[in-house]
């Protein structure tokens, strides 16, 4: 095979990943905090590279760029407008870990919005199904952060797969197993 066809081959593998991955609710974590410009970007380069070193007409080069840049552009305007910030925090036992991504929206109060990625490996992470959490505080106060309002660095793991945050709207559980139902 030519080194474009080798090109296409990973590209998609590496897309067919990525789709599988979103579907099932899994996530690349270093992908997390720009979104998948890093993606985006590899299919624009190599599939302009291969349309300009073929026979194709150069145009379909042209217009491969004149459309995915725009997107790109909206998608990173997108991913830089929701402010999105990420922390970790590791069991006690050192065995898995829970990334937590979260934002805030102010609008006359602010909502603080919580959710929550299971990881084992460090870099691929389970989204967790009904555990994300959402806190509105109306009290006008702005030196309030969202680490406070979800109370980290006060977490107590209750079990290996539970640990309990003592929000400013009481506590709650999030649970790193299926098994477990969130009753709060």
């Amino acid at each position: 095979m030519t080194k474009e066809k080798w090109l296409l081959v990973f590209l998609g593998i590496m897309d067919i990943i990525l789709v599988v991955m979103n579907y099932t609710g899994y996530v690349l974590l270093f992908l997390k905090p720009t979104g998948y410009v890093i993606p985006l970007i590899l299919n624009i380069l190599i599939i302009s590279v291969i349309i300009f070193k073929s026979k194709l007409s150069k145009v379909w080069t042209a217009a491969i760029l004149f459309i995915g840049i725009p997107i790109l552009l909206f998608h990173g305007f997108m991913v830089l407008w929701m402010d999105r910030n990420y922390t970790e925090i590791v069991t006690p036992d050192n065995q898995q870990s829970l990334v937590i991504e979260y934002r805030h929206a102010t609008l006359g109060e602010t909502t603080y919005f919580y959710n929550f990625y299971k990881t084992k490996y460090g870099f691929v992470g389970k989204h967790l199904d009904d555990q994300s959490i959402e806190v509105m505080v109306r009290d006008g106060s702005f030196d309030i952060d969202p680490e406070g309002v979800l109370g980290l660095g006060k977490e107590k793991w209750i079990t290996e797969n539970t640990v309990r945050f003592f929000t400013q709207k009481g506590m709650k559980d999030v649970y790193l197993s299926p098994s477990h139902q969130s009753i709060n």
